[in-house]
């Protein structure tokens, strides 16, 4: 057989095409599971977080120098594929400019959503969403949900789960709330579970002699 090769240049040919066909479709085939292999490890590994900090804050300021926000938590732990840092124990305060009462909302678990051209920078709050404020007068606004989203540059939170807000003379409950904290505007909403409702507490009148 290896003589009539060698004497047929013909068959010569055909031998030295089929060995580099075999030879190429195992290169081929090698390079694709080294590629299947590479992309199957390079989601987790980019996914790994490469920031953590412990009892930490970070206090967004303007162009004045003041501060207008300021969020602390237990534990930040940034995610640098989709910009996200999740909060353990979060305390979100928003400073207005036209009080010295600022807005404290803390929570169980959340997470910092960092600003882009597709999103605003936001602060999700979830389970046990507590928001007060006090007056110079020391009368207290609170209110109370599952989950929040807050806009610290636009002192703006928003909900759409049920929410409870409780003054020194009113209890209001609603399916979802628009709270624009710099004014203290509150936009209710009802939902398919929850209507708007308010119950005012009438303050006694004083005693006439």
């Amino acid at each position: 057989m290896f003589e009539s090769l060698l004497r047929n240049k013909r068959l010569r040919y055909r031998a030295l095409l089929v060995l580099f066909c075999l030879f190429a479709g195992a290169m081929v085939l090698d390079r694709s599971i080294n590629l299947d292999q590479a992309s199957s490890n390079v989601p987790s590994s980019l996914n790994e977080p490469d920031l953590y900090m412990n009892n930490a804050s970070i206090s967004q300021i303007d162009n004045d120098g003041v501060i207008r926000s300021k969020i602390a938590a237990n534990r930040f732990t940034h995610y640098p594929l989709t910009d996200v840092t999740t909060l353990e124990r979060p305390n979100v305060i928003l400073f207005s400019e036209d009080t010295d009462s600022p807005w404290t909302i803390s929570s169980i678990d959340g997470r910092l959503l960092g600003g882009s051209e597709y999103r605003k920078q936001a602060v999700e709050l979830w389970t046990e969403v507590t928001a007060e404020k006090a007056s110079a007068a020391g009368d207290k606004t609170t209110f109370l949900t599952e989950a929040l989203r807050v806009y610290p540059s636009e002192n703006l939170a928003i909900t759409d789960t049920e929410v409870n807000i409780f003054t020194a003379t009113t209890e209001t409950s609603a399916g979802g709330l628009r709270a624009n904290l710099d004014q203290d505007e509150f936009a209710f909403r009802s939902s398919a579970t929850q209507r708007v409702t308010t119950t005012i507490q009438l303050l006694a009148s004083p005693a006439v002699d």
